[in-house]
């Protein structure tokens, strides 16, 4: 029985742009030398902060670049958490940002995610108890459970920010990969002033790169920077030039397209096979990004489904370490839910790994 993995989220290797990429490096190391292989550039590559300045309407003060994003969170963590601080997220949300929040001493608490976001109406009565250290959220697609954020959620989130004075980190790895609707603006759109902006290439181009960006205010980010050349002395400058070539080739459109549709097929595979084959469940379909998920129903037998999904080889992420400690201290539905990312299984895969799925329930 052939194996099929609905764990990571990770691009297949026809994803991945090589002798593109393998152009550009040799443009990046021959063309600047004495500044990609040496010290500095704490802030990031020159080049690629420009661009980025560029395609968001900012400064290069307000851009630092960091090792993917994850990278940039732990940064924005180690900055902002005190003892004893909260952080909000989505409930579930991406189970590593959670890791990350916690080991800097953060407690996570997450707010119900609906079909449309996370609830602002449970964020309003979470202010009124405590202001967090910052609100994380992944606006467009969303890891684990693939919602986006509506507008009107976006504009009465950045309101609350202001209103209340905490940041709002908005993680936009996946906004590019677009397969079906109208996009909404980014919530630095409506008010920048406390929004850090995150993203990286690493979904656009390879994970491999670690290459990751955050749009912050400009005094913020050199905290940020200041912080990051006591931890780290110097960024991996050779990626940040290969990629800062990638952009001004104009390649990385035509990349995103090509991505698009080698994904699409895959997104609308698993798309009919959950509304076909586990119809009881709660199913969040988006119109883009890297994952479909479900909520089972009460009723499925989900006992050791990590366990007995694999002994039927399928393999499946378990459920818990998307969920953060619960807004109102109720039970979380970590063994209902499942996480089934699309972009590195083919249609066939799909089809049958929603197949052996349903079966085991």
């Amino acid at each position: 029985m052939t194996e099929i993995v609905f764990t990571r989220g990770v691009p297949p290797p026809e994803a991945f742009p090589t002798q593109q990429l393998a152009e550009c490096f040799t443009a990046g190391l021959s063309g600047d030398t004495a500044v990609v292989l040496q010290y500095g550039q704490q802030q990031g590559y020159l080049p690629l902060r420009r661009e980025i300045a560029r395609e968001y309407g900012v400064t290069e003060a307000e851009v630092l670049i960091g090792n993917g994003s994850l990278h940039l969170q732990d940064l924005v963590s180690a900055y902002l958490i005190r003892p004893g601080a909260v952080v909000y997220t989505e409930q579930p949300s991406y189970d590593r940002a959670i890791t990350t929040f916690r080991r800097r001493g953060a407690r996570v608490v997450g707010l119900p995610l609906e079909s449309d976001g996370i609830s602002v109406d449970a964020l309003e009565a979470a202010l009124k108890k405590e202001v967090p250290a910052f609100l994380y959220l992944v606006p467009d697609f969303q890891n684990p459970a693939g919602a986006t954020l509506s507008k009107e959620k976006r504009q009465r989130v950045v309101e609350l920010a202001t209103r209340h004075g905490f940041y709002v980190i908005e993680d936009v790895p996946y906004r590019k990969l677009r397969y079906a609707g109208e996009e909404h603006p980014l919530l630095r759109a409506f008010d920048p002033t406390r929004i850090l902006t995150m993203s990286s290439f690493s979904k656009l181009l390879s994970p491999g790169l670690r290459v990751g960006f955050m749009i912050g205010p400009a005094d913020l980010v050199k905290g940020l920077t200041k912080l990051g050349e006591d931890t780290y002395l110097s960024p991996v400058l050779p990626s940040q030039a290969a990629v800062a070539e990638y952009l001004k080739r104009g390649w990385l459109q035509p990349n995103i397209d090509r991505l698009k549709t080698l994904y699409k097929p895959r997104w609308q595979a698993l798309a009919d096979a959950v509304r076909s084959k586990l119809s009881g469940a709660q199913a969040f379909i988006p119109d883009g990004g890297f994952f479909v998920s479900v909520i089972l129903p009460e009723s499925a037998h989900t006992h050791d489904l990590v366990g007995r999904a694999k002994a039927k080889g399928l393999v499946l992420t378990p459920g818990a370490p998307f969920f953060a400690d619960p807004h109102d201290g109720g039970e979380i539905p970590s063994e209902r839910f499942v996480r089934l990312p699309f972009c590195a299984v083919t249609p066939e895969q799909i089809t049958e790994g929603v197949s052996r799925l349903a079966q085991l329930l």
